[in-house]
């Protein structure tokens, strides 16, 4: 779904040319990264010894222990600040008079029309 918006002429073409700027550096970054890739892989990288993969699984459990401590300490702090909270105010229920008066009709017509199960204007 497409949204149109009333913009001025001069928004309209900032947008355009941040658009196309942007549109530009991906393309130039896309050419620039296929002009200088190699096929050949330095698989020098990929060799795992005992001490590099005792410090990739603490740096690991250290990033998981973190993140979930954080979470934990942002969701107590979300039920501790938001929790007591009661913003919901349901409106008290309304009686005949105030619908008559509001609507401008008789409280018989109220009634009437709430009662009955077509209602037909007039």
């Amino acid at each position: 779904m497409i949204i149109k918006v009333q913009q001025s002429r001069i928004r309209t073409f900032i947008e355009f040319l941040i658009t196309l700027f942007g549109w530009f550096f991906l393309l130039l970054f896309l050419y620039n990264v296929s002009l200088h890739f190699q096929t050949r892989l330095n698989y020098r990288f990929y060799l795992l010894n005992l001490s590099n993969t005792n410090s990739i699984m603490l740096f690991t459990f250290f990033s998981f222990a973190i993140a979930t401590g954080s979470m934990m300490w942002w969701s107590s702090y979300n039920k501790r600040k938001y929790g007591p909270l009661k913003r919901r105010k349901f409106p008290l229920p309304t009686d005949n008079q105030e619908i008559s008066a509001y609507f401008q009709i008789s409280e018989e017509d109220v009634k009437r029309n709430q009662d009955s199960r077509y209602v037909e204007k007039k």
